[in-house]
């Protein structure tokens, strides 16, 4: 469900982004609990704005949903932001979950719009199982990319991306998967080596409720993932 530019990465040895303008210098590290309060500000302010899916159904009831993502993935603490040195202004963040094979696909969600978003994703599934496709039973799913409107152009979201596949090699994964929602996207994850498993036209999957998502650059959803290794 990521929402980002695809700029090529520019990222040192330790994490920190060669410092690609005289304004702007950047870190990457492991998201903690720590850092709730300014992730869930990027959710509710930033990535819901500017992801193609909710900006169609004009979702705007997010606060309790994006509590609970991130609660959810501070359990699995795999997941990356990034800040800026000189604000310490937490910037771009990667929230990514550990899935298991046998995990169920239940939505358990009051908002309407938030729940129709999500069965989306689980439908991409319906075709194959990424788990066969891969040969594990546990993957890293990259659930949500999202960098603010000030730190574009900088690179982050593929630098994420490969802070969270490295991560992801030092838990011994075996691959990781992600659905994404736009060209942009997209790019970011070829750029890791991340292939194109399936994809769904939104215009297929429902052209009424989807009908403004009729742009090139975000008229799909793409399941992308890759093996890991190590």
């Amino acid at each position: 469900m990521p929402k980002h530019q695809g700029d090529k990465i520019q990222a040192q040895p330790n994490g920190v982004l060669n410092k690609m303008s005289s304004s702007s210098n950047f870190e990457i590290r492991l998201m903690h609990e720590d850092d709730y309060n300014q992730v869930l500000s990027l959710l509710t302010n930033s990535f819901f704005h500017d992801e193609p899916i909710a900006r169609c159904l004009q979702v705007t009831e997010t606060l309790e949903f994006s509590k609970k993502i991130i609660n959810d993935c501070l359990q699995d603490q795999c997941s990356f932001i990034a800040y800026d040195t000189k604000t310490n202004q937490i910037v771009a963040i990667c929230l990514n979950e550990i899935i298991n094979k046998n995990s169920k696909h239940k939505i358990i969600e009051s908002n309407e719009k938030l729940r129709f978003s999500l069965q989306i994703f689980i439908d991409m599934h319906k075709k194959l199982n990424i788990f066969d496709q891969l040969n594990t039973d546990t993957l890293l799913h990259v659930f949500i990319i999202n960098v603010d409107k000030i730190a574009r152009g900088h690179g982050l979201a593929t630098c994420l991306i490969f802070k969270s596949i490295e991560y992801a090699k030092k838990l011994k994964l075996k691959g990781a998967y992600a659905e994404a929602t736009n060209i942009y996207s997209l790019n970011c994850f070829k750029q890791q080596q991340f292939e194109i498993f399936d994809e769904l036209k939104y215009l297929d999957y429902n052209a009424e409720r989807l009908a403004n998502l009729n742009d090139k650059m975000y008229d799909r959803c793409y399941l992308v993932a890759r093996k890991l290794i190590f």
